[in-house]
């Protein structure tokens, strides 16, 4: 597994290393198959001090993304924490890819929010806006998938919104949770 570790404001010692190496590869015995592991620390200022330290964890699993998020207010707490929120997306991934059809015939979910792995500065980065600042650019690999993977993909991103390539339509379209808890999609017309 490769295992990247990133810090923003935020020391990277041989230590907090040394616990993430340690509590990711607990989390590597449980689920065979992670290619690529990217863990984000940062601190940002924050009224509380118990939210202080971000740890953000994504990992790739034959081409299935699964990530997590949690707040703490040390770094090895942040670490805890988003270890168990992983372990818990990975059961879910476990009894939804076993029970699947396409996991028995070996096939991958395929993964449409894998970033690239070496980011290139985009010229509209930084861009300020009448709202606010454009402060991050995402790009990802699309592979078609059908809705349910995406709503799927969705949940083990632990995100309220999923841009994919419908294989349906071949178009690209956005699901996205509802307050109902349901689910609404987004497509182009004609």
């Amino acid at each position: 597994m490769e295992l990247q570790i990133h810090g923003r404001n935020v020391e990277i010692s041989d230590g907090v290393r040394k616990h993430v190496t340690e509590k990711l590869g607990r989390i590597g015995r449980h689920l065979p198959g992670i290619t690529r592991a990217e863990v984000e620390l940062a601190s940002e200022p924050t009224r509380s001090q118990r939210d202080r330290v971000v740890a953000q964890v994504t990992l790739d699993v034959s081409g299935s993304i699964l990530r997590a998020e949690q707040r703490a207010s040390n770094t090895e707490s942040a670490i805890n924490s988003v270890a168990e929120a992983l372990a818990r997306r990975i059961e879910r991934y476990k009894s939804r890819t076993y029970r699947s059809e396409r996991a028995r015939q070996g096939a991958s979910l395929g993964a449409q929010q894998a970033e690239d792995a070496a980011p290139q500065a985009s010229p509209f980065e930084g861009e300020e806006l009448s709202d606010g600042n454009l402060v991050r650019i995402k790009r990802f690999n699309m592979k078609p998938m059908t809705v349910d993977e995406a709503a799927f993909q969705m949940r083990l991103l632990g995100h309220h919104f999923f841009m994919f390539l419908n294989d349906e339509s071949d178009q690209y379209n956005v699901l996205y949770q509802r307050d109902d808890d349901n689910f609404g999609l987004i497509q182009p017309s004609g």
